[in-house]
């Protein structure tokens, strides 16, 4: 059996792609336990936490000849973690709701300037979210969005100002939205300080 403790990620993807199963068990290791714990971090229980995080990190393997390297791998790896948690937190969330439509006379006394109020404050929160996050991507990435949503500018006019095609404005503009919004879900879930550590 090989040794593998002194590779890089990078060096056992290589040796993983070529089908080595050592390799495999090694970055399986060395990246399970840190996986788990933020599984735990965001879902709060020992057995969810385990099961997601045992089919996050095989995704990942499942998906290692999409792995560009344009990132750390731990970093690509916690990103699809961190989807992994919040598609089951969504999945749960659904049922939480249906449980609480069924007690909503309970709620009877609470005044509707109490809701607006509590609405008009969380709105506020996820603009100003949304707001650091866009101010810090990458300074043509984040023109791009402003120039669109905020200035409301055409893809006509974008196309103008970055000589692109109309399908290479619509392809970077979907991109970096897909982005902002994966950090978004990241921000509410582990906070915004970790969500701009991914940019």
């Amino acid at each position: 059996m090989k040794t593998f403790s002194q590779f890089s990620d990078e060096q056992l993807i290589s040796h993983i792609l070529e089908n080595d199963k050592d390799a495999l068990g090694e970055l399986y290791n060395r990246y399970f336990k840190k996986v788990y714990q933020k599984c735990f971090s965001i879902l709060k229980e020992n057995d969810i936490a385990f099961d997601v995080a045992q089919d996050s990190i095989m995704k990942a393997f499942d998906k290692l000849e999409s792995f560009k390297g344009n990132a750390q791998f731990s970093t690509w790896l916690y990103i699809i973690t961190h989807r992994d948690c919040l598609a089951y937190l969504r999945k749960k969330n659904k049922t939480t709701m249906q449980s609480l439509e069924e007690n909503t006379q309970e709620d009877e006394d609470i005044k509707e300037s109490d809701f607006v109020s509590q609405h008009e404050h969380e709105e506020a929160d996820q603009e100003n979210i949304m707001f650091a996050l866009i101010e810090h991507l990458p300074a043509e990435e984040k023109s791009l969005l402003l120039l669109k949503y905020q200035q409301g500018k055409s893809i006509e006019d974008l196309q103008a100002s970055y000589h692109l095609t109309s399908s290479a404005i619509k392809m970077r503009l979907k991109r970096s939205k897909d982005r902002i919004n994966e950090l978004y879900w990241v921000a509410l879930v582990s906070g915004l300080p970790y969500a701009l550590s991914l940019l």
